[in-house]
């Protein structure tokens, strides 16, 4: 039979993988220079046996056979060095294991070598191959022209022989590549589609022999056994009694391809690509292809207890956003330190009375012809449809007030959080009871066979509760009709300012006050050895040595001494380049007895404090003080949940504008005089 001029077309084909061998995995010694040793491989990527494949454009099984001659594969990529993967991922540089290079073709066998990565997260992977863990490796290799030659006895398959082929990568796989399915080299699977399949184009060289039964293959085909029962019979109708009509045979092809196309991009739509080559080789229509991809979804979700096909999508309130704009550029105004982004763009330079208009006008509100007061009173009582709370422009200020009054609150300096320990919040008004425990009684010796005897430990408390404090001030309507955002700004900053004055004051009230302690005796009395009131109590070398020796005597409850160290020099502002002359790093004895080891990097070092509330009750008195880690001193305390100032408003029904309440709940007390010592400096 005489053999017919071969049928050229051409395909886009996506990168196919074969199964390979590493073998002789050699790692080098480490140097000084390196910090792992290189390890090399020897990789056999094809022997050129044929390897049996599916044709979904023919609809056929077919044997595949890689031409291992010189021309025939393209090395320029190997030569050049490609990439040894981790299972074919090429998204992420971190998936890169080494490179494969050096390629070899002699004999039909074809090999290179692949030289792995020094990074730490390669090395579990070297060892896995030399332990021979990991056995499987995977080649990618683009085709570029195929032959095909139909079989020479009935039932056999088609061979195909790639005369002109490419590798492109190498990777180490869990299980080796699919003999009877294409690789997507890009690693595109039906969960990512977001991935593009990269394929090259394929000149196909199909031969026939001359008056063969083939049936014609389409550039772009479907066999007639994927047609519908519908498609076969117009096509037996057109050629029965041997008239034929090309034409029409072509559209009905055509329109297989078409429902052909359709049914793919179903499934691949639906995560069921598995089903498209059984549903197109049935002659399935684009109707009973949808129900079948149904009933997958059905039995997937049955298997996974549930729908999983959920949709979530975060939608955001256009009010909200509009009153974050517009909250975002009140605030900005105020402090020009506060960051704008779109949405507070946007109300930038507008006046407070113009933001007002523009927040009505969104909620239904006509404010054409309404004059500048009675558009203020209308937008601060305004309230959206269903809220049945304070009006929204009040808690828009509120929440500018509260944003304000934090950052007055922090920028506001204080002294006493310097020395103070600040204990847990207190989770409600009750008394707050602070044990203080002796130190462990000493122990004595025990005989042979002696009994070991009971100590005892005593313990002393004191008692204090929160409080709550607060002042009310208001913005008029006449302030926001003026526009008056200056005057907004120091009512909250002053509420900020006022608050840590007020914490201030509190605390150093616990050492100008000198109130009983729980054990009735005065915070500094001669009893507690932690008053000094002679002479020589004035700030200088002598009163702080003096100071020293006393903190370090103190003895605990259990008569226990506790060598105390002071660490702050608490003064008025009356003493304090005097505190600072005794603390300084540059200070310089004349003789040993000037000595100070007060001073910065002294052994005995403290740190001064300048506190000008003192002066009102003494401009000579001074006081040292123990870190809270070495013992308890004085502590300080706020309402779980309010730290710090609280603004709270009110919109005014007897007075035309917005009340603000600032309120702040903290306690104080001083726990134990041992860490605290004072001299009245006379």
């Amino acid at each position: 039979m005489n053999e017919a001029p071969p049928q050229n077309t051409s395909a886009q084909l996506p990168i196919a993988g074969r199964a390979m061998e590493v073998r002789n995995l050699t790692r080098a010694e480490p140097d000084a220079s390196n910090t792992a040793p290189l390890a090399t491989a020897e990789i056999v990527f094809t022997s050129g046996a044929q390897v049996q494949r599916y044709d979904y454009l023919n609809d056929r099984l077919y044997l595949e056979e890689l031409v291992t001659e010189p021309g025939a594969v393209r090395l320029e990529r190997l030569q050049r060095g490609a990439p040894l993967l981790n299972t074919h991922s090429n998204y992420d540089l971190s998936q890169v294991l080494g490179v494969v290079e050096n390629p070899i073709i002699a004999n039909g066998l074809s090999t290179c070598t692949a030289t792995f990565s020094r990074r730490n997260d390669v090395a579990g992977y070297v060892q896995d191959v030399a332990d021979k863990i990991i056995r499987n490796v995977s080649v990618g290799y683009a085709r570029h022209k195929m032959e095909m030659t139909p079989p020479t006895t009935e039932g056999a398959p088609w061979v195909y022989r790639v005369t002109d082929w490419e590798p492109m990568e190498v990777s180490l796989v869990p299980i080796p590549a699919d003999m009877d399915s294409q690789i997507r080299a890009a690693g595109a699977t039906n969960d990512t589609p977001h991935h593009t399949l990269r394929t090259f184009a394929c000149e196909f060289i199909e031969h026939r022999s001359q008056g063969a039964a083939h049936p014609k293959t389409p550039t772009v085909g479907i066999s007639a056994a994927t047609l519908t029962r519908k498609e076969t019979s117009m096509m037996e109708t057109q050629n029965a009694g041997g008239n034929s009509a090309p034409d029409t045979t072509t559209d009905t092809l055509a329109a297989a391809n078409t429902r052909a196309a359709e049914i793919t991009d179903l499934c691949v739509q639906h995560r069921a690509a598995h089903l498209a080559s059984g549903l197109i080789r049935d002659g399935k229509t684009v109707d009973e292809a949808r129900m079948a991809i149904l009933n997958e979804r059905a039995r997937r979700d049955e298997a996974s207890f549930g729908h999983r096909n959920v949709n979530i999508e975060t939608v955001q309130d256009e009010m909200q956003l509009r009153m974050e704009g517009m909250e975002q550029a009140i605030t900005h105004r105020i402090s020009s330190k506060t960051k704008l982004d779109d949405n507070g763009r946007q109300y930038r330079g507008m006046s407070l009375l113009e933001l007002g208009r523009d927040f009505l006008e969104s909620q239904g509100v006509n404010t054409r012809g309404m004059d500048r007061l009675a558009l203020a009173t209308r937008m601060l009582h305004h309230r959206a449809a269903g809220s049945m709370g304070t009006s929204d422009f009040s808690s828009l200020f509120a929440n500018v007030a509260n944003k304000r009054l934090r950052n007055a609150y922090e920028e506001n300096s204080a002294t006493y959080d310097m020395w103070a320990r600040r204990a847990p919040n207190a989770p409600d008004f009750k008394n707050i009871t602070v044990v203080s425990l002796s130190g462990a009684p000493s122990l004595l010796q025990t005989n042979e066979h002696g009994e070991f005897k009971y100590g005892t430990m005593s313990d002393g408390a004191e008692t204090y509760k929160v409080v709550t404090y607060g002042r009310i001030v208001s913005l008029t309507r006449q302030s926001i009709v003026n526009d008056d955002l200056r005057a907004f700004d120091r009512l909250i900053s002053a509420f900020g300012n006022s608050s840590r004055r007020l914490e201030n004051s509190l605390v150093y009230a616990q050492l100008t006050g000198n109130a009983a302690l729980a054990n009735t005796v005065a915070l500094f009395h001669a009893d507690h050895s932690n008053l000094g009131t002679s002479s020589g109590s004035a700030l200088q070398l002598s009163s702080l040595t003096t100071a020293r020796t006393s903190m370090r005597s103190q003895k605990g409850l259990g008569g226990e001494s506790l060598n105390i160290v002071p660490n702050y020099l608490i003064v008025p502002a009356a003493l304090e380049a005097t505190a600072y002359q005794l603390t300084s790093a540059a200070y310089v004895p004349v003789t040993q007895s000037t000595i100070n080891e007060f001073r910065a990097g002294g052994r005995t070092a403290v740190e001064p404090i300048v506190e000008p509330i003192l002066d009102a009750v003494s401009t000579t008195a001074w006081y040292m003080a123990a870190s809270s880690g070495q013992i308890d001193t004085v502590e300080y305390c706020y309402l779980d949940g309010a730290e710090g100032p609280i603004i709270e408003t009110e919109l005014g029904f007897e007075m035309d504008g917005i009340s603000y309440k600032c309120r702040e709940d903290f306690a104080t007390k001083a726990i134990d005089y041992r860490g605290l010592y004072k001299e009245n400096g006379a």
